[in-house]
């Protein structure tokens, strides 16, 4: 299967997370993607770090409802509760609420993260700036990058030394935490984003604007099994 097939068999798995802070209003925090055949979502934990009770409580997630052979894609926005968070991990684990039956979302499944080596390839697809492309026209805008794993790093201080960041060769920006890092090869989901590296910008250093490096980093989907147990 080629990488354009491999990305349409995912794309339905994946969903925007956001919440509605007043009428004809909407705030796209991240990305997520659904792990369960009964519509469990993972996402990053620190979506939630800058919101109100009242605000976690109101999150929903964008979910595919029907894809077109032209291309055209339509999403519905469902509820979402959180079952179970971990703020060192980074990752949160949420339910959708049961209109999710009537979208097409699908589970993806996740790949054995201890298996990963620096130089595999792969991708990671969700919704960078997605507020902002709505706002300029665009509307939700799904978008794909491709890099490689360019390090491997190992927690330390933890006594079984698990591995706490699968380093990525690749620009991600805002708005792209929590949505799934895939293995090339098998499809699988191998880690989360969550973090992009930046720099002050050098060019227009009067502005409050921020220069993506080409690093990003992602936790590994063995973490994501641990959550959910």
């Amino acid at each position: 299967m080629n990488l354009q097939k491999k990305i349409k068999e995912v794309r339905s798995s994946i969903v925007g997370i956001g919440f509605f802070p007043g009428p004809n209003q909407v705030s796209i925090l991240g990305t997520g993607f659904c792990v369960s055949d009964d519509g469990k979502i993972i996402t990053a934990a620190h979506l939630l770090q800058n919101l109100t009770a009242e605000q976690i409580s109101g999150l929903m997630a964008n979910v595919i409802i029907e894809q077109r052979e032209n291309g055209i894609e339509r999403y519905q926005w469902i509820p979402i509760t959180l079952i179970n968070k971990n703020d060192r991990n980074d990752l949160a684990y949420f339910q959708l609420g049961d209109e999710y039956k009537k979208t097409l979302l699908k589970k993806l499944e996740l790949e054995d993260s201890n298996k990963a080596e620096v130089g595999q390839d792969v991708y990671f697809i969700g919704f960078p700036y997605a507020a902002q492309l709505m706002n300029d026209g665009f509307g939700i805008t799904l978008v794909v990058n491709k890099g490689m794993i360019s390090n491997i790093k190992i927690d330390g201080t933890d006594p079984e030394l698990k591995r706490n960041w699968l380093i990525v060769d690749a620009i991600s920006n805002p708005g792209n935490s929590g949505c799934p890092l895939i293995d090339l090869e098998t499809n699988k989901v191998i880690g989360v984003m969550t973090i992009s590296f930046r720099t002050a910008s050098q060019k227009v250093k009067d502005l409050d604007i921020r220069e993506p490096m080409h690093i990003a980093g992602a936790k590994p989907a063995n973490l994501i099994r641990e959550l959910t147990k």
